[in-house]
């Protein structure tokens, strides 16, 4: 992601803050898509978002509004 595509992900979230669950969710959106663009770096720190994204494959419930 580049800095205005990032820029516009906010944007939309401060349109969205009167629905707080639906803001949330573009706030979980927005670091997700980061942390995957992150991933695909070949260094240490895409090595580490990796790791950070191997936890949506655990089987657990997780709790939203």
């Amino acid at each position: 992601m580049n800095l205005q595509e990032i820029q516009d992900f906010i944007n939309v979230i401060k349109s969205e803050q009167k629905d707080n669950e639906k803001a949330h969710g573009l706030e979980d959106a927005l670091r997700d898509e980061f942390i995957e663009s992150i991933s695909k770096r070949k260094d240490l720190l895409g090595k580490k978002a990796k790791l950070v994204l191997s936890t949506n494959k655990l089987d657990f419930g997780r709790w939203y509004a």
